[in-house]
């Protein structure tokens, strides 16, 4: 009797592959058959799943960014005060930076490679992010003289920044004082 092959679990081990290969030898130098030998599968099994690199590189953006849209929205959406929300995505953002770390070189050549999702993204992050801060100041909780939509560009901007201090020099960045700090940086600058 053939094997039987679950094609969404095949998919996402390749998926899991390609993420390895990339953060090790980055996109560019990568083909398909590295990332099939990673997978443990031959090239034309994998072709059966991703028919070129390009359709893999799509699933893998769309994939990547919802789970960091998921990340940030369970915090910004979640019940309670604006800066407990604020306090929930720094610490879960910063509890990720390992992982993030260990996907940089992936991450980053994905960032130059679909610019336009990328942007969309975090134009999205933005939004949302000063939509909870506009909430706060509405609320009487966080100062009303700050310009929300830029305070949300800084604060992402911070994590963001942090995220790639810590994929280069991971010694240099300590996760729980970066997270103590971001969070107070945040609490002094938007309480009211």
């Amino acid at each position: 009797m053939p094997k039987q092959v679950d094609p969404e679990a095949q998919k996402a081990e390749i998926r899991n592959a390609a993420r390895r290969v990339f953060a090790r030898q980055g996109i560019a130098s990568t083909g398909l058959e590295h990332v099939a030998r990673d997978a443990g599968m031959g090239r034309s099994s994998l072709y059966h799943y991703y028919p070129d690199k390009q359709t893999l590189l799509r699933e893998l953006v769309a994939e990547t960014l919802d789970a960091e849209r998921a990340i940030f929205r369970h915090h910004l959406e979640a019940e309670g005060r604006a800066l407990d929300r604020i306090d929930g995505l720094i610490d879960a953002c910063v509890g990720l930076f390992d992982a993030w770390a260990s996907l940089g070189r992936f991450l980053l050549d994905l960032r130059q490679i679909e610019t336009t999702r990328f942007r969309r993204f975090f134009r999205e992050t933005r939004r949302d992010l000063a939509r909870v801060i506009e909430q706060g100041q509405a609320d009487g909780e966080l100062d009303r003289a700050l310009d929300a939509p830029m305070v949300a560009s800084v604060l992402i901007g911070a994590i963001d920044g942090l995220l790639v201090q810590h994929y280069f020099d991971r010694r240099a960045l300590d996760p729980d004082r970066a997270r103590a700090t971001l969070r107070q940086i945040a609490r002094r600058t938007l309480a009211s």
